[in-house]
């Protein structure tokens, strides 16, 4: 007997409301999820090169490209589609390693701000580099993969 997957939340049409796909498109579809994970698969590769996980270089990176001067834990629990408790570990890791600091918002004492500390910054710095290297060799391949794909322009 078939289940019925919860869509609650899903973005885009309904599955029974798509357009009709063609074997391109799964074509197409199967190519993108193959480069995806390829630059997943590079990256885990670069951050362990680098000692560091690939959770821990997207929240480095997350706190650095958020608009002002701090990031809350709240905000990088949206950011890294995490349950606030464990954006919270993943914070205290972070400080431990003395990659972020952690500081109370003078403006809401609920709140809790995480900052790149010198070596977080340093750290994020080499695995961006490394990071653009590598996604330059990929990125003519995903943009043609993305254009092939139902909906592209």
């Amino acid at each position: 007997m078939a289940t019925k997957r919860n869509t609650q939340g899903a973005k885009g049409p309904a599955p029974d409301q798509a357009p009709e796909l063609e074997d391109a498109h799964f074509a197409a579809l199967a190519g993108f999820r193959r480069a995806l994970r390829q630059v997943m698969a590079d990256s885990e590769s670069i951050c362990a090169g680098l000692g560091m996980t690939t959770q821990r270089f997207q929240a480095l990176l997350a706190i650095r490209a958020f608009p002002g001067q701090a990031m809350s834990v709240g905000d990088l629990a949206e950011e890294l589609v995490l349950k606030h408790h464990s954006a919270v570990e993943l914070a205290g890791r972070l400080e431990q390693a003395g990659l972020v600091a952690r500081k109370g918002d003078p403006q809401d004492k609920r709140r809790v701000l995480l900052t790149l500390t010198a070596l977080g910054a340093e750290r994020l710095t080499d695995l961006a580099r490394a990071h653009s290297l590598e996604l330059g060799k990929t990125r003519d391949v995903m943009i043609r993969t993305l254009k092939t794909l139902p909906g592209a322009t």
